[in-house]
């Protein structure tokens, strides 16, 4: 079986291969930036334990494969983390090996957000204090790191199924994107 990844390194003569960080934060001005290899999922469920329900996902479509609208989708309410688990578990797969997308989960407290973005990069915002017990007990160590230069984004066939699945899982509310922070 292949394993797919989301983003790759374009090395000597074009050639791409996967990328990845290591277990890895970066402690910047108003949030933490997590390089995220692996469990990318299971590592945000961790760090939602610091947020408060209710909870919404903003699932942010930058590219399809399929034709489908490209935007800001925004969930319904999960009124509990067993709810947000259960959606963020059917799609795990596809969040961690493609990058047609964007992950945003938020709470209607602004108690947190933890953004999951298209380079594998989780980035967390609110009380920063709470997430670092769970980073330092999953081996993340503090570093400075960037997206590798160049790169290549991968949007997998093996995946089209997934995206008119989330796409079809909600009656999103559905905003325009933000050319400044979703097209980077």
């Amino acid at each position: 079986m292949i394993k797919l990844s989301k983003t790759e390194s374009l090395e000597n003569n074009d050639l791409e291969l996967p990328f990845q960080y290591g277990k890895i934060v970066e402690d910047e001005e108003n949030r933490l930036k997590i390089a995220a290899d692996t469990e990318q999922v299971d590592l945000l469920l961790e760090l939602a334990n610091c947020l408060n329900p209710p909870y919404y996902i903003l699932y942010v479509l930058v590219v399809s494969r399929l034709s489908n609208k490209l935007g800001r989708y925004q969930s319904p309410l999960f009124e509990t983390k067993d709810e947000l688990t259960t959606f963020l578990y059917e799609f795990k797969s596809y969040l961690a090996t493609d990058a047609r997308h964007h992950l945003w989960i938020g709470t209607i407290d602004n108690s947190g957000l933890l953004v999951y973005d298209q380079h594998n990069v989780i980035y967390a915002y609110g009380n920063l204090d709470s997430y670092r017990p769970i980073l330092k007990k999953n081996g993340y160590t503090e570093k400075p790191f960037d997206f590798p230069a160049p790169h290549v984004h991968n949007y997998h066939q093996e995946n089209d199924i997934f995206e008119e699945r989330i796409i079809n899982t909600f009656d999103w509310q559905i905003f325009p994107l933000d050319e400044e922070s979703d097209l980077y």
